[in-house]
């Protein structure tokens, strides 16, 4: 996948920013919660990533959950998610058809 460098954060430049471990974003990565990007031999992420990897530190740091919590919390967000987007669907489908 081709991405606009303009798009991308350098991992050394978003963790001083933030001021968290580079390994925090490596074990992220890790457990399949982000995405990294490398181009020319330096890691990144997309800025589209920002606010769930800004939800991640939170949980670790500021709420102390581990690694294995935050997965586990992520996944059943991401449920919970595609279950209100199916609930939307279908009321879209009812208004249609209780329309006609």
């Amino acid at each position: 996948m081709i991405m606009d460098r303009d798009n991308l954060i350098p991992i050394q430049e978003f963790c001083a920013h933030y001021q968290v471990p580079e390994t925090f974003i490596s074990s992220l990565y890790d457990y399949e919660l982000i995405e990294i990007i490398t181009t020319e031999n330096t890691q990144c992420i997309s800025v589209t990533q920002i606010r769930n990897i800004e939800k991640l530190i939170r949980f670790h740091f500021e709420m102390d959950i581990n690694l294995e919590g935050i997965h586990a919390i992520s996944n059943l967000l991401g449920k919970v998610e595609s279950l209100q987007n199916e609930i939307k669907r279908l009321h879209n489908k009812i208004d249609f058809y209780e329309d006609q």
